[in-house]
């Protein structure tokens, strides 16, 4: 996250860059300038964190299906909706047509 507007400091920097690593439960304070392109954070996380506990040997995060496979669940997916959808509508209909009654209407 990022705390922005605050004054600045005798070396310019306006922002603090929190960075939270909930697997040690640490935070750290970085001070930055709001005006940072991507590749100076990139420096200053390399500088501050990696320095102090090294490159990570793996990422945990969530799982993101792409391409192929994203298309396979979403189709399992779709085809358990309309099977759904058959299902009460089948329901439905049986129920309507049990308490549907022939009208003779007279003229006049």
């Amino acid at each position: 996250d990022f705390v922005t507007g605050l004054p600045q400091t005798q070396r310019r920097h306006d922002a603090i860059w929190v960075v939270v690593d909930r697997l040690t439960k640490s935070t750290y304070f970085l001070p930055i300038r709001k005006d940072y392109p991507v590749s100076r954070l990139v420096e200053i996380f390399q500088q501050e964190i990696v320095r102090l506990h090294g490159t990570p040997s793996a990422i945990v995060g969530e799982r993101v299906i792409e391409g192929p496979e994203m298309i396979k669940v979403t189709n399992a997916k779709v085809a358990v909706v309309k099977e759904k959808l058959k299902e009460a509508r089948t329901r439905q209909k049986s129920y309507a047509d049990k308490h549907r009654r022939e009208l003779e209407f007279q003229p006049g």
